[in-house]
Order: structure tokens, then C-alpha cells, then sequence
């Protein structure tokens, strides 16, 4: 019997130590048996639910109030005596209750795929509603079902700015139903999350939860287990209780490729001295001639006359640095610090708010896939630093780490929703225990989309902004989703150079009218705003055109962001381009792409096919991404539950180690660049 390191040195509970699928039969599809099972009841309080809606609505609001608060008393004594059967058989008339309230306080009637989505997630499913289907409304719904039972519900979301702007839209409606809840922001200080932590339903990031529950563990700070906690509108509570997951399909599938790491202070005067060499010395190295960037930007490759220049600085580099893997690496990350990292895009200089100087802050884009190895990642923040001119810190020691998987599996009921999670489903089931409920059939969004197939990227970013300019000019709101920052110059210099009326969208968090779209304007986007984004038209049936000059991160982010034009019910057009440099196209492809451009007799079925055929390419490249991406995943599980073991075995001898090793500072938060959003 080991201790666990959770409860202490001399605790006698044994380590928790499971595979990602223990106690789930792991059979491809077993998900949809599950669903499949579930489905009838869930249809069955749907109907009572909406049969109640007409006696609802004619109520005068005295009374209604009252019900609402009888509603509650009656849920959460029927959950303390029988436990979630007493929450199964009160929630279609609690759902219909709260979709009253709903309606009243927000001027929202909650339609039929909502109010399924909420009561599948109050069962702990993750509902599929499809995109731009109204999850934020879904989620309030269950949330406010979940804190009636007496337990405290966490709203995961992706992003700080969907914090916000969520927790301001539904705070009104919790507090129709008798309901305190709180936003916590990255940037909130200790005594903002001890008060958030305090309400019935609280907004936050999946990175914030990690971040306070590893300091509440360390005893430095106010969590969400809330271990001790004074009395509040929720009496003090031992434990994760539940969790409601929006955009489920990034928070726990994209976002948990990495662990998450609390830090404490350190010292490698060793490795600053490195970093301040290496940031005189990339001067050097010219692009082009030097290195050159591959994979779509992803990696850096050294050419014969870098890896000439590296022997040749190697010498001025001091002897621990001089390896040729680690002279190497530290040079490639101050080329990337310099080419490819940009001020108010992935990260900012900001006050300290811990000292009188500056620090470095990451933004919410994501670096990881700037520096895909985990190397690149150690001393990124210090070299940062070098680049702004700012005084070095030492780069801090890893005190505490958790994965998303093993935090969210602390959840005593976790639920979720996403517009999209095609090809997640055995995932979300063997690693979370989530069954996924389709709740509404895939839309078919890309009904109008014009495939274009172009030498390169700048050809790419030429033909989108001809395009775009001409579609303005006939009077469409056009929208221009990016994935690269780097093209963002270019875009809208070549933009800007055809008069169009433009606006761009990247730097300040996007406010509501940010997003209404004019007859002619052209707005261009990056990928990691279009999370969330609610499109909406100055005048209505105004002509739509979407336009991606590059591929996204993923086919669910490309199939989002076409949903964006169905969802606005108008006459809509879209492009989208295909560059033959991708490092996904085979050089046999690309030169018989070349040799059909260049023969004008070509017939019209050989362009068809050669797209049909680049697409069916690229299609098969994403899936073995995925497929990588997904094992990596699966290896961090058992990392994290084997360095568990480990850590046990230390506890027992009573001499717990820290574990050694650049992470995530605590001191710094949110600069972490080791999270994807």
C-alpha cells in the first residue's frame, strides 16, 4: 500500500494509478450503444418539457418567481435523498422552468436543441449541437440545473474574453433563478478568487482552474476544491463537484497535449548567459540563405551554409553549449523569437505586477505550434526578454504538474458541449467517460464553396485579396479567416492596395459590434478569434462571402468557420485555396499541378481532378496529424500517472522531490507558452 501524495506524506490511501480506458470497454463505438440507450428518456423529458411550456408561459411573474424557488427546494432534497436519480427525474420539469426564466430574463426561448443539449449534459454527456447552435444559452441551462442541486458548477471555456463576455450575458438569468455566479479572468489577484470560488456557478479557463487548484494543493492560494473555505452563498466543500465544458472538443481534446505545470523560483545563471549570446549572434543567420521554414511555417531548417555558420559560432558559445543538439536548438529558438514571435500578437510587455519592472506576458494565441519541440519551450520567456531589452529572470523549477485529463477525471459529474466533435467520440468516451449525444444532424455549410488550386501561400494571399476586393465592390460582407500571423502584412497590404474597406480584428479582445459586418466591408480575422465569434449583419440578407487563403489547424475549425456564413441565413459565397508548397503535397503532384497549369488545351475534368485530388491528399495528411496528435495525448496520460507512481514511492521515504525542469511559472501567469488555444 503507497501513500498518496494528494493527501500527504503519511497517508495510507493508495495511488490511483488507471489506464485512460480502466473500467470502459474500449470497443470502437461502444459510444453509440451508450447513446443510443440513453436517447429515449432523453426525448421523453424533452417532450414533457416542452408540453409545459405553454402553462409556463401564461403565468403572472409573482407566481412564477415562486415556482422557481419551489422548483429548486424540490430538486436538491430529491438529489440529497436519492442521489443522480433524484436530478433525473426532476429535470423536465426543471428544465422547463428555466427555459421560462430564460425567455424572461434574456428575452431567449430556448429552442428544442438547446434544451436537449442541457438536459444531455446534466446526465453527464457531451452534447454535439452543431455549429453557431446557441451552446452559450445550452450551458446557462444546465449550469443553473446543476447549482440547484446544492453543488457548485464550474463553466469551462476556452478563451478569457468568452469568460467575460459569457458570465455578463447569463449573470442576469442566474440571478432570476436565485443563483450567485462569477467570472475568474487570468488576470483576476487572490482575493478576486476566493470571492469567485465562493459563488454557485463560476465562468473560468480550464488553464485557471489547473493554475489555483495546484497553488490550493501547495497551500499558497484560493482553489476551486475550496478546502477550508469560509462560509458562503455554498457551504464549504471537499472536491471537484461539476463541470460543465463549453467548446468540449478543444479544452479537452486540443488543449491537453501538454501538462500543466506550476513552478516556483530558480536559478540557471548558466543557461541566461546562453541566451543573451545567442540572441547577438542569430543576427548572423539571414533567411533564405541560412534556414528556411517548412511545414507550413511549423519547423526551421538549417541549409549547408547555416549549418557551416553554426560550426563557425560554436566556438564563442560557452563549452556546455557547444554539443551540436543544444548549440543548435538555442540558436533555432532565438531565430524563432525573432522572425516569428510578434508583440501584441503572442505575447506583451506589461507591468509586474509583482515588482516595480516589466515583465513578458503570453497572449491567448498559441506558440507551441511555432516551436513544436518541447526543448524550444525551455528559457522561451527569458529570450523574449532578450529580444525587448528587459532584464533577464531565471528561468523557474516545476513544483506541481497535472494533465487535463487526470484534473477533469476529479470531477465528481463532468458534462460538456461543442458545435463539432466528428472523430472524438471514442477519445472523449475511453479517456473522460463521456458519451457523446448528437442533439442536431451535421449542417451541410459548404454547399457554395469554390475550391481554387495555387502555386504558394503569397499566390494564396494575391488571389484572396482580388477575390475579397471584388466580391466588396458588388456589395458582399466578406469574411477572411488567417491561420499564420505572418500573413497578416501582406493580406492587408495587398488589401489596402485594391481600396478595400477594411478592418482587422487581432490585438484588443473583439467586441459584440466588432463582429456585425457592413455590405462591402471585408474583416479579417485569425483562427484563434473565430472561437466564439457571433456574426451578425448590419442589414439583413445582405450577401455573405468567406474566404480561407490557407488551411486551419483542423477540419473542425474549417467546417465552424463555413457554418459561420449558414448560420446568418443569406445568399453566400465561399473560397477556398490550395497551395502546392504545403509540405503535405508529394513533388510528383506538384509538378503535374505545374504541367496542367501550363497546358491551356487542358480539358476541364483534368483541373476537377487534380483539386479532387489535392483535397482527397491533404484530407488523408490531416488524419495522420490526428492520429499523432491523439497518441501523443494518450503517452502524456501515462506519463503523468507512471511520474504519479514515482512520486508516491518518494512520498513514502518522506522525501518528496521537485521535479526538475523549465515549466509554468506561477508567478507569471497567464505566460505559458506551453498551452494551444
Amino acid at each position: 500500500m503507497l501513500p498518496n501524495p494528494d493527501s500527504g506524506a503519511r497517508s495510507t490511501a493508495p495511488v490511483e494509478i488507471r489506464k485512460p480506458w480502466a473500467g470502459r470497454i474500449g470497443l470502437p463505438g461502444w459510444w453509440r450503444l451508450l447513446a443510443w440507450r440513453r436517447r429515449p428518456a432523453l426525448r421523453a423529458d424533452l417532450q414533457a418539457a416542452l408540453r409545459a411550456a405553454g402553462r409556463l408561459a401564461q403565468m403572472p411573474d409573482e407566481d412564477f418567481d415562486r415556482l422557481l424557488g419551489e422548483t429548486r427546494r424540490t430538486l436538491r432534497a430529491a438529489v440529497a435523498r436519492t442521489g443522480e436519480g433524484g436530478m433525473l427525474s426532476h429535470r423536465a420539469q426543471a428544465m422547463a422552468v428555466l427555459a421560462e426564466a430564460a425567455h424572461r430574463q434574456l428575452g431567449q426561448r430556448p429552442e428544442r436543441g438547446q434544451l436537449m443539449a442541457a438536459m444531455a449534459m446534466v446526465a453527464g454527456q457531451v452534447a454535439e449541437a452543431g455549429p453557431c447552435s446557441g451552446k452559450t444559452l445550452a450551458i446557462a441551462l444546465a449550469a443553473a440545473f446543476c447549482a440547484w442541486t446544492g453543488r457548485v458548477c464550474h463553466v469551462i471555456v476556452a478563451t478569457d474574453a468568452l469568460v467575460m463576455r459569457d458570465a455578463a450575458d447569463m449573470t442576469p438569468f442566474y440571478a432570476r433563478c436565485g443563483l450567485s455566479a462569477a467570472a475568474l479572468p487570468a488576470q483576476a489577484q487572490a482575493d478576486a478568487a476566493a470571492f469567485a470560488y465562493r459563488a454557485e456557478v463560476l465562468y473560468a479557463t480550464a488553464r485557471r482552474v489547473l493554475h489555483d487548484s495546484l497553488r490550493e494543493k501547495q497551500g499558497a492560494g484560493p482553489g476551486p476544491a475550496r478546502r477550508g473555505a469560509a462560509a458562503g452563498p455554498v457551504a464549504a466543500h471537499d472536491g471537484l463537484q461539476m463541470a460543465l465544458v463549453d467548446d468540449a472538443d478543444r479544452v479537452m481534446i486540443d488543449d491537453a497535449g501538454m501538462p500543466f505545470i506550476v513552478s516556483e523560483p530558480g536559478s540557471n545563471p548558466v543557461l541566461l548567459e546562453a541566451i543573451e549570446l545567442a540572441r547577438a549572434l542569430c543576427e548572423r543567420f539571414v533567411a533564405g540563405r541560412h534556414y528556411r521554414f517548412e511545414q507550413n511555417g511549423h519547423r526551421l531548417v538549417f541549409t549547408a551554409a547555416g549549418q557551416e555558420l553554426l560550426d563557425a559560432v560554436a566556438a564563442e558559445l560557452p563549452p556546455l553549449w557547444r554539443a551540436q543538439r543544444r548549440r543548435d536548438e538555442l540558436l533555432m529558438q532565438a531565430i524563432i523569437v525573432r522572425d516569428r514571435l510578434v508583440r501584441g500578437v503572442h505575447y506583451n510587455v506589461q507591468k509586474d505586477p509583482f515588482g516595480d519592472g516589466m515583465r513578458i506576458a503570453f497572449t491567448d494565441v498559441p506558440v507551441a505550434d511555432l516551436l513544436p519541440e518541447r526543448t524550444l519551450h525551455v528559457g522561451l520567456t527569458q529570450a523574449l526578454e532578450a529580444r525587448e531589452g528587459l532584464p533577464l529572470s531565471h528561468p523557474p523549477r516545476t513544483s506541481e504538474r497535472i494533465s487535463y485529463q487526470a484534473f477533469f477525471g476529479r470531477y465528481q459529474h463532468l458534462g460538456g458541449a461543442a458545435g463539432d466533435l466528428r472523430g472524438l467520440e471514442n477519445e472523449l468516451w475511453r479517456v473522460y467517460g463521456a458519451v457523446v449525444q448528437r442533439v442536431a444532424a451535421p449542417a451541410a455549410t459548404r454547399a457554395a464553396v469554390r475550391h481554387e488550386v495555387v502555386p504558394d501561400a503569397a499566390a494564396g494571399l494575391a488571389v484572396a485579396a482580388e477575390s475579397a476586393a471584388v466580391w466588396g465592390a458588388q456589395g458582399h460582407a466578406v469574411l477572411i479567416g488567417l491561420r499564420r500571423v505572418d500573413a497578416f502584412r501582406p493580406l492587408v497590404e495587398a488589401l489596402q492596395g485594391r481600396n478595400a474597406r477594411l478592418r482587422v480584428l487581432g490585438v484588443a479582445p473583439p467586441r459584440a459590434d466588432d463582429w456585425v459586418l457592413a455590405a462591402g466591408e471585408v474583416l479579417v480575422v485569425p483562427e484563434a478569434l473565430l472561437l466564439g465569434a457571433d456574426l451578425k449583419l448590419e442589414r439583413p440578407r445582405t450577401p455573405v462571402a468567406l474566404v480561407l487563403p490557407e488551411a486551419l489547424d483542423s477540419t473542425r475549425a474549417e467546417r465552424s468557420f463555413w457554418a459561420r456564413g449558414a448560420r446568418l441565413d443569406t445568399e453566400r459565397v465561399g473560397l477556398r485555396l490550395i497551395a502546392l508548397d504545403q509540405r503535405a503535397v508529394p513533388a510528383w503532384l506538384r509538378r503535374l499541378a505545374a504541367d496542367a497549369t501550363a497546358d491551356a488545351g487542358a480539358p476541364p475534368a483534368a483541373a476537377l481532378g487534380l483539386r479532387l485530388l489535392l483535397r482527397r491528399i491533404l484530407y488523408r495528411a490531416r488524419r495522420r496529424a490526428a492520429r499523432g496528435a491523439r497518441w501523443q495525448r494518450h503517452q502524456l496520460f501515462l506519463h503523468e500517472q507512471q511520474l504519479r507512481l514515482q512520486l508516491a514511492f518518494a512520498a513514502a521515504r518522506g522525501t518528496p522531490p521537485a521535479l526538475q525542469g523549465a515549466g509554468r511559472s506561477a508567478s507569471s501567469f497567464p505566460g505559458d507558452p506551453h498551452a494551444k488555444h
